[in-house]
């Protein structure tokens, strides 16, 4: 397979908020069915709804933008409209199927199938019935996420040095966005997710060294325009360790001396501009992930326009 197509798309790796809460550190994204003209739309945001409670239960991260996808397929078993009392009432059966894959690769990483009965004044009311009866605390969901956890795990441990040689040949192209969309995927509760994040912070200095020199003109074109504040939130996007980073500083100065409140100015420029390792870091990785979810949000849009023309499979 050529290295711009990626085997993976965004973001596990070092996640704050939610994706920390889950303990595996995985991410799988949901992609719902097609809709159908006999379900309303709230059906079906119910059906996602349940689904991203089950996940959450199971210790996985369900976010829109991940190389792993879940997807249901729904096989209506039986309908029927019973007559009688105040009104008539529409009883479905149906068995839903769950499917983890690969989105990229399409390899299939596990399914599960469950039966629901559901009832309603209209057929599109009794599916929505039988998806609220979807319940987290399933063993048999408990089941099958642990293995499929466990596959997705050992693929990542199996393909961990790819990922780094792909991520490193990608920066090399200077595609440094989906160089950090692969690299982000890998769950950051993992064994080796360090030797990730270095290979992530040293292809993060080379896309620094490459724009770097970009965004000073830009933030000499805001400084001439008297935007101060649009240069310095260029500026100190700027890593410290770049070969920009003495012009940077020169230009902060330089807006320093131009605007009111210099000293007040001059104690917020050092406090966002602090070089201790740890501040560093933490900007880096802020910055890698905010790169790669940009580049996998427009990648993904992109797939999933297919999926819709196209079907998953």
């Amino acid at each position: 397979m050529k290295v711009h197509i990626l085997f993976f798309l965004f973001l596990s790796f070092y996640l704050t908020g939610v994706a920390q809460q889950q303990d595996s550190g995985i991410v799988i994204g949901i992609v719902l069915p097609e809709r159908q003209d006999d379900v309303n739309a709230n059906s079906f945001c119910l059906l996602e709804t349940k689904l991203k409670s089950v996940t959450a239960k199971n210790g996985i991260f369900s976010d829109s933008y991940s190389s792993f996808v879940m997807y249901p397929k729904i096989n209506i078993i039986d309908s029927a409209l019973v007559e009688g009392g105040l009104r008539n009432i529409t009883v479905v059966e149906l068995e839903i199927t769950l499917f983890v894959k690969q989105f990229e690769t399409n390899v299939g990483f596990g399914s599960c199938s469950k039966t629901l009965k559901g009832s309603g004044k209209n057929f599109s009311d009794a599916m929505k019935n039988a998806f609220s009866k979807i319940s987290p605390n399933d063993n048999t969901y408990a089941y099958f996420f642990s293995g499929v956890k466990d596959r997705i795990k050992q693929y990542y441990c199996d393909n961990k040095e790819k990922m780094i040689k792909n991520a490193n040949a990608m920066a090399a192209q200077q595609q440094y966005e989906q160089a950090f969309a692969l690299l982000m995927t890998y769950p950051s509760s993992m064994e080796g997710s360090e030797d990730i994040q270095n290979t992530a912070i040293e292809i993060y200095k080379k896309y620094q060294n490459a724009t770097c020199s970009a965004k000073i003109v830009q933030a000499q074109g805001a400084v001439a325009k008297q935007d101060y504040e649009t240069a310095f939130d260029i500026l100190v996007s700027i890593d410290s360790e770049s070969v920009c980073h003495d012009e940077s500083l020169k230009l902060i100065e330089l807006i320093g001396k131009e605007i009111r409140d210099e000293q007040d100015r001059e104690f917020e420029f050092k406090n966002k501009l602090i070089d201790n390792a740890m501040a560093i870091e933490s900007r880096r990785i802020d910055a890698i992930r905010e790169i790669g979810v940009e580049y996998a949000k427009s990648y993904w849009q992109k797939k999933m326009s297919q999926v819709g023309e196209n079907g998953i499979e």
